[in-house]
This record gives C-alpha cells, structure tokens and sequence, in this order.
C-alpha cells in the first residue's frame, strides 16, 4: 500500500516507475504509445497491483486522461530524480522525443539557468526514429547497435531537418556508405545540432548527467563524450527521471492513503471520441482547375537505369521543328520543356531526380532522342538553358547557352501563362519560394528557411505512410473535412497524424488535414500574406494536387490560376527567355550525350580552407569541374582570391557629404553606443553623424569579430544568427558605454 506510482507520458514515449517509502524503484516500464496513450496506459498499469499503491503522481507533459492524482511540473521532477541518484550535478542534458534541454546548477549545486530547443525535431528522439525507417531498421535500438560499432568515417547527414536528411541518406547510399557509417552520421549530426542549440562554446558544467530517451542510445552518448570533451554520466533509470522524480515529489508532500478506486480503469477520464474537424470539406468554387490531357502521354524507361519519366507531347510534330530547350534541375525532380519559335509548348518531360542530376538530365536526352527517332522528327536546337538548384553543373556539362536562376524562370512563364499574374506561390520538393510580381517583373521573392515542413517531399512521404498512391490523393482528398494537425514540423505534423489514425479518423480525413497544414506553413513561414494580390499563380508540381489547390482557395478565399504545365514552369521559363535572347548559335553538345558514360569524380580541394568539395567530370575531352567557392577554374592550381573592388556607396557619399571631424571635446559626457547589427549595420553612418552633430560621443562594434559565437553564448533560446550575432554587439559594448 505504501508504493508510489510515477507516470511520465512524453510525446512519443510513456514511462512508469514505482518506488517504495525508500525512494527505491521497484518496478518499471517503458514503452513506445504511437499515439495511442490511454489503450498504452492501461497496458502497462495492468502489470501493477493497484492494491499495493499508496498514491499516483504524473508529470505535466501529458494530457489529462487520470483522475485522482497530482501532478508535477516537468522540470521540477526531473531534477528531484537527479539529485536522488547523482551526488553532484553539475548540469542535466535532456534529450526526448520532440524536445532537448540543458539545465544548469552553480558551483553551490543551485539551480542556475534551463535552455532548449525550439519548435523544431532536429536533434530529437523523433527524428531518429523517422530515420531508423528509412533505413528499413527494425527499431530505433538496431540503429544504436549498428552505429555505435561503426568504426571507420561517415557522411554528414543535414540533422537539422528531416525531410532533407532522406536526400543525404539517398546520397550516401549511392556513394557506397554503409547502414553503420549512415546510421553514424545521423547519431554524429543529432549530436552536433544539441551541441551547437545548447551549448554553442562546448563549455559544459560538470558533471553532465544525460536524461530522456536518447540517453540509452550508446552512438549518440559516444558523440556527446567526445564533442564535449567530458564523461557523461548515465544512470540506470536515466529514461525515467520524469516518472521517478513525480513519485518522489509526491511523496515530499502528501502520505500514501489507499487509492478509492477498486481498479485502474476507474481512474481513466472517460474519453469523448467524438471526431472534431477544424476545416470544412475541401472544394473547389472560385477557381478553374485545367484539363491536364495531353496529344500524347506515356512513361519511359531509360536504359541508363535512370528513374522513369512521364512524356507528354503536346502538339503533332513537323518532320523538322527548331526548337528551345529548358531543363529545371531540382533537389527532387528534373524537368524539361521544349518551345518552338512561336513560344508553343511541344514536349514536356517529368523525372525524379533521385541524387543524381546527370543520370537524370542524360535520361531526358535519351527520352528526346527516343521521341526523334519515333515520330520522324529532327530536332534543331536553337538554345539549351538551365535552371534549378543544379542548373550551374549540368549547365557546364552540357554546355548551356544561358544559366538562369529559377525565380527568374518561374516568374517569366508565369507571365506567360497569365499575364495579369502579381503573386506566385511555388511549393517544390524540398523547398518553397513566394513571388511578387508588377508587369512580369519580379518585385520581391522569399525563400522558406531549413525546414522542409510544407513542401512536396512531405506530402509524398505521407502519401506513401497511408498507402495512397499521388496519383489517387487529391481525389480522396477533396470534398473531405478533416481535423487540425501542427504545420510547424514534419516530424510533429506525423505525430499528429498518428494519433488521428488512433482516435478513428479515416485516411482520407488525414490526408486532407496533411494539405492543410502544407498550406497554413507556407502562409505563415515563407509567404507575407499581406503582399498576396488578387491574381495568384500557383506553380510547382505540388499544384497538381488539385485538393492541396482547394485549401489555399479555402484559406485566401481568392480565384488560384493553375496551368496545365504547373509542373514544367521552371523549365518552360529557361525556354522562353532562350526565346527572347535570340541565341546566334547555340553551343549545346547535343543529345548524343544520354550514350556517353560520363562519371562524376568527387574530390576535395584543400588550396584554402574552404575545403571545397568539387565535382568533375570529363565530358567530350573536356574536364568540367564545379564547385569551387573562390571561382578558380580548376586548371588554375592556387587560391583565386576576389580582385575585383566593389562599388561602396558609403565611401562614395562621403566624398560628396564628408562627416564631421571628431571634436577634441563632446559637449555631452555621455557616451551611447551603437551595436553594427541587423538595420543599425546599414544605418551607421546616419547615427554617427546625427550623435556627432549633436556633441555626443559614440562607440560602435563596427570591428567586432565572431559576434555569431558570443551572443550564442548569450541567448535563452534558439535564435537565428543575426538574432544571435546581434546579442553579441550588444555584449561587446555594454561596458564601453553609457
């Protein structure tokens, strides 16, 4: 009777101990609830006999699904677990499921100060167990055994974002890694990104216990020992701190009693599974979706073992057409659109790029040259441009006449397509770009941040979760009400839709709650709403989703303009302004490139510290290397530093308006000071002159260097590196002036 049951119910994990009058655990559990945490709950309690507990305590992390019992803040019970086992604590890092944090104590073993994560998975429990399928693991524990034996290098991995970790896992595949290495890298990168949140100078207070789930796994703990220089000690129930210190704080508190309820379902809150929907059924009333029917459409398998790729021809070909081509090399897919002169749209072909932007674009040749050969036709090239994230690569190899950015692209078919467009929204792969637009021109263009929450990469990753085909989505998506699910993370919107699934929410409901959360993370991280005109163009494959079209419709409540070649725009852009610069002689190698076997050769240059990584190949007898940031060629053998003076507007008005001289005594003993960040950087000349007119003296931080590594050390939170930097001036002038 006079045992305490401990519960702590995290975001992915629920654990229990039980403690005798003596502190000492005597029974516990720890399990996985996949959304599921009431059916968890009872499970595991189930193993408990309830007429030998005195008294029940819970952690405030959960949800309130028991009656009768007290609860603890977080923070508060993990410390009380800590400070049972360890004697001397110097700091606690913490590592769960969707969350990290680091709190710290004073010499005196006082509590000092606690920081964490923000609203983001990277270096989370999750995103190991996200990555832990990818690699078709059986659990999370086989991809710490694997990497903990790993002993030799591995690939970096981008931990900070899940959805771009599956394009570096896909990389490092094909480059021969093995699971081990890979899974070493995740646990390696994991590690870096709580380093780099929490403790930014690698000065940790010792000793540093580790607590939360991550902290039995043995690869990510080796990284933490020799990243931060120090031994972290890891207790045996350093997974259920949270559970141990509730019950340890219950009974600081309160006298065991005997529990009134006879059984543990009578402590279960009676659940209301009544489904509730945030959105009405998605539908389409204000805009004309297009009839995506083509003259010709089929897939073709390239025998380049390059991924299949959907052709359409759009138009009967003549026996011989002059043509522009413009291929858009993306982070997951490669597109091509071939224009003759009258600027109409003949051939369009879709491939997935899969890592490899050569065996995708050599793919596309052959798929012309299949298309030449079977309908009698002769291609004269009178341009090739490229475009997309590997538009500069490709565009050496294959001798491109033009190499255009895509934001110049998408905005110039845009117009084409609908000349009164004044916003694009472009949801791509791994990324999404909002777009303003006044007569064709761009005005304005934002790009989302290192997170790939909204974008089409998500999008198929759940489609493919919930077994439903792209081509199948939007049709199940549409006239579909659905419930709200987090728009701030990839991993935390797949938590939501887990437990949905559990609370009997069909797939189509989830699936259509998936686009909107696609949607309200675009308007709220990447586009500025207030600037969205009244003509919107929606380019990107995504668009093709006529059910994830329906919610921006739902959400702006304006018409949305979609094209037949929403998913070409890249390329058809790079086509069009081929067109407009009327290319003499085009300098294309031709399509004869898909027969050559053109490796890709890896190499790392080590002139300067910069330590680029360079790809090169040899193409036609020609070596083509890219990659460098300095912009040396690669048959130049040293560093090429930057020769050329820039423009400065400031040395240039001060030859027109000079500041006035230092006075040998200001006239106001006050001294303010004035940190070189954020605007103020850009408006210091206006603030030295206005003080120095008035006779107050200024100090500034104009000469302050690694701002970024100071102000980290400064901040509460995770900030971005302006924020950060910013902390940084500040502190650099705080004893320099008034």
């Amino acid at each position: 009777m006079g045992n305490i049951v401990g519960i702590d119910i995290g975001s992915v994990a629920l654990s229990i101990a039980l403690i005798d009058q003596k502190g000492t655990v005597v029974e516990s559990f720890y399990r996985f609830h996949q959304g599921a945490i009431a059916d968890t709950l009872r499970s595991m309690l189930s193993g408990i006999d309830i007429n030998l507990v005195g008294g029940i305590a819970t952690t405030q992390s959960g949800p309130d699904i028991l009656k009768d019992i007290e609860r603890f803040d977080t923070q508060i019970a993990m410390i009380a677990a800590v400070k049972k086992y360890h004697n001397q604590v110097g700091s606690i890092l913490f590592v769960g499921g969707e969350n990290f944090g680091l709190i710290t104590f004073n010499k005196h073993g006082e509590y000092e100060r606690f920081r964490s994560n923000s609203s983001c998975a990277a270096g989370t429990g999750s995103f190991l167990d996200q990555q832990a399928k990818r690699l078709n693991l059986k659990s999370i524990e086989t991809l710490s055994t694997v990497a903990f034996c790993n002993q030799i290098n591995t690939p970096k991995i981008a931990t900070r974002c899940a959805v771009f970790a599956k394009t570096d896992l896909i990389h490092a595949q094909q480059e021969g890694y093995s699971v081990g290495q890979i899974s070493d890298g995740l646990c390696e990168g994991l590690a870096k990104n709580v380093i780099d949140t929490l403790i930014p100078d690698s000065n940790i207070h010792p000793p540093l216990i580790l607590a939360g789930g991550v902290s039995m796994n043995s690869a990510v703990v080796k990284h933490f020992r020799n990243l931060l220089q120090t031994e972290p000690v890891i207790g045996e129930h350093s997974h259920l701190y949270g559970a141990i210190g509730a019950a340890l704080l219950y009974m600081e508190q309160t006298a065991p009693t005997p529990l009134a309820a006879k059984s543990w379902d009578d402590l279960f809150v009676q659940e209301n599974r009544e489904k509730i929907y945030g959105y009405p059924p998605l539908r389409l009333t204000l805009s004309d979706y297009p009839d995506f029917s083509t003259n010709s459409n089929y897939f073709y398998k390239p025998v380049n073992n390059a991924a299949e790729i959907e052709v359409d021809i759009y138009r009967p070909l003549q026996k011989k057409e002059k043509v522009y081509l413009g291929i858009d090399i993306g982070s997951t897919s490669t597109k091509a659109v071939l224009i003759n002169r009258q600027n109409d749209v003949l051939i369009g072909l879709y491939t997935q790029t899969s890592g490899q932007p050569l065996r995708a674009v050599q793919g596309l040749f052959e798929a012309l040259d299949h298309i030449a050969k079977n309908q009698a036709c002769e291609f004269v090239f009178d341009g090739v441009g490229t475009t997309g994230s590997g538009r500069k690569f490709i565009g050496r190899i294959i001798n491109a006449d033009l190499i255009i950015d895509e934001i110049t692209a998408h905005a110039r078919a845009a117009f084409e397509l609908n000349n009164e467009s004044d916003t694009i929204i472009e949801i791509g792969g791994q990324d999404a770009k909002f777009t303003t637009l006044q007569n064709g021109m761009v005005t304005s263009s934002v790009m989302n941040n290192v997170c790939a929450a909204g974008t089409g990469s998500f999008i198929e990753e759940q489609a493919v979760k919930l077994g439903v085909s792209l081509t199948d989505y939007a049709g199940r998506a549409i006239n579909t009400p659905s419930p709200v699910s987090s728009d701030r993370c990839t991993v935390f919107m797949e938590r939501d839709i887990n437990n949905y699934l559990t609370e009997g929410y069909s797939v189509d409901e989830v699936l259509a709650s998936v686009l909107h959360s696609v949607c309200e993370n675009y308007l709220s991280k990447v586009a500025v709403e207030a600037a969205i005109g009244q003509n919107i163009c929606f380019q990107g494959a995504t668009a093709r989703n006529r059910a994830l079209v329906a919610a921006f419709e739902h959400r702006l409540n304006k018409p949305i303009f979609v094209s037949k070649f929403c998913h070409l725009t890249g390329a058809l852009g790079s086509a069009l302004i081929l067109a407009e610069n009327a290319v003499q002689e085009s300098a294309f190698r031709g399509l004869a490139l898909c027969h050559e076997h053109i490796p890709v050769e890896n190499e790392v240059c080590e002139l300067c510290h910069n330590n680029c990584k360079i790809n090169k190949v040899t193409v036609q007898g020609e070596t083509v290397a890219f990659g460098f940031l300095c912009g040396r060629d690669y048959d130049t053998k040293h560093y090429v530093g930057s020769t050329k003076k820039q423009y400065d507007l400031i040395t240039e008005r001060s030859l027109v308006f000079p500041l006035p001289k230092k006075p040998a005594a200001f006239k106001k003993k006050v001294t303010i000071g004035i940190p070189n960040a954020l605007y103020l950087a850009e408006e210091m000349p206006l603030w030295k002159y206005f003080f120095a007119t008035l006779g107050v003296e200024t100090v500034t931080s104009e000469n302050l260097k690694n701002a970024v590594k100071s102000g980290k050390k400064l901040t509460g939170a995770e900030f971005c590196a302006p924020i950060n930097a910013f902390f940084g001036h500040v502190q650099y002038l705080v004893d320099k002036c008034d």
